[in-house]
């Protein structure tokens, strides 16, 4: 495939970009790259400020959306129109069918048709073949509207929030016109087709998230140390994290006269509230928040941990967490690991196989499966075993990505 350096075929309009939380995304780039897409990465935020090394050079050459009333978006709709007539137009009145169909969707759908312009008009120059949106909330609202005014076909990946939390509009139209629809977990694959039946039937393709299983590989075995063991957590500080039910399960732990050190790595909205259950909970001399750290620092800091832990809740507002990519790296690492049965966590974590799980919200029971996994020798050798061969052989970041790979050549093969 020929390789453009202001763009190629495949476009992707990502929600924020690059993002600590998202480097899965990242990751599946990079490797689509490597076999021979060119990718035009169109961000919807900017990104964030620590991250991956390798994501540097793909946010150096992304888009990232204006304001919609600035002169700058208005300027470039306007060129979007005198060079592409027909698709703007079509889109336009696309956009108000939706809106007619769903007023309560409006501002969103105004919003995405001004980003889409704007992408429209960044894309000059190159020949867009197909649109792919990560996110099925708005990120894919641009991507629909964008592949109308480019007259091409679109795609989505969908993924946790965007399934569980309410907050997607349009779902019918965009899976219905979607050439394809990737989910990321078995369990938002059944939550997609019970939800919209008609409208994904046939479209739906399980495509795991992967993890490079060459790069994460185990330290070989070391000598017993006499540090206090590491319980290692990361996250975003959100409610969908349980981060509140880890903190009185170390609690629970001290309380047991066990030692450890817990450190919680990620930045949030929920910072504050848990400093201040920190404190009252006396944990200060054995809990560090450490905020957000680059990519590169987590993997020797994985490999310090006696055990990793997510207490993965579901939000009050639905949202959970989908299958979270610190497992797959924890668990390709040979840490032994301790999560929730929320969600797709189950898919990778089969209790007393290759993790323990403890019920969602239940601090005593997370104790007692942490307590379990730092002091179970033959478990904790079982666990790593089976945990390094379940990555190796269903996450496969490569493996993965070449589902993916194979679904745009057949798409984009079909529109020379």
């Amino acid at each position: 495939m020929r390789r453009s350096e202001r763009g190629g075929r495949l476009v992707y309009v990502l929600g924020s970009f690059p993002s600590l939380s998202e480097t899965f995304i990242l990751r599946e780039i990079l490797e689509l790259e490597r076999r021979g897409l060119r990718i035009s990465i169109l961000s919807l935020e900017p990104g964030e400020a620590v991250v991956h090394a390798d994501a540097l050079g793909l946010a150096e050459r992304t888009v990232y959306r204006p304001s919609p009333l600035s002169l700058r978006s208005l300027l470039a709709g306007l060129v979007t129109l005198i060079l592409r007539p027909f698709g703007t137009i079509g889109a336009t009145l696309y956009a108000v069918k939706c809106i007619l169909g769903a007023p309560n969707a409006a501002g969103e759908i105004i919003r995405s048709m001004a980003a889409a312009a704007f992408f429209a008009c960044a894309l000059r120059g190159t020949k867009p073949r197909h649109v792919h949106a990560h996110f099925a909330s708005m990120p894919a609202t641009v991507g629909l509207l964008l592949a109308h005014i480019l007259e091409t076909t679109f795609s989505v990946s969908a993924h946790a929030r965007d399934l569980f939390a309410g907050e997607t509009v349009l779902m019918d139209r965009k899976t219905r016109e979607a050439e394809f629809v990737a989910v990321c977990t078995e369990a938002g694959l059944e939550h997609l087709r019970r939800q919209h039946p008609m409208s994904a039937s046939g479209r739906l393709n399980l495509i795991y998230h992967g993890v490079d299983v060459v790069e994460l590989m185990p330290l070989p075995s070391s000598e017993p140390s006499d540090d206090v063991p590491l319980v290692l957590s990361i996250g975003r500080l959100v409610e969908k994290k349980g981060f509140p039910v880890l903190l009185r399960a170390a609690a629970l732990l001290r309380k047991r006269g066990i030692s450890f050190r817990l450190q919680i790595v990620g930045a949030g909205p929920d910072e504050a509230d848990l400093r201040r259950l920190v404190t009252g909970l006396s944990l200060e001399n054995c809990v560090e928040l450490s905020g957000a750290i680059e990519h590169e620092r987590l993997i020797p800091l994985f490999r310090r941990a006696a055990v990793f832990v997510l207490a993965s809740v579901v939000a009050s507002d639905g949202d959970r967490d989908g299958l979270p990519n610190v497992l797959l790296e924890a668990l390709a690492l040979g840490v032994p690991a301790v999560s929730t049965r929320v969600s797709a966590i189950p898919e990778l974590i089969e209790h007393e196989e290759t993790g323990l799980l403890a019920k969602p919200g239940d601090a005593e029971d997370l104790a007692d499966q942490i307590e379990r996994m730092l002091f179970d020798e033959e478990l904790r050798a079982k666990v790593v075993e089976q945990g390094r061969l379940a990555v190796v052989t269903r996450f496969d970041v490569k493996e993965n990505v070449l589902k993916l790979a194979d679904l745009f050549a057949s798409v984009m093969s079909r529109r020379r």
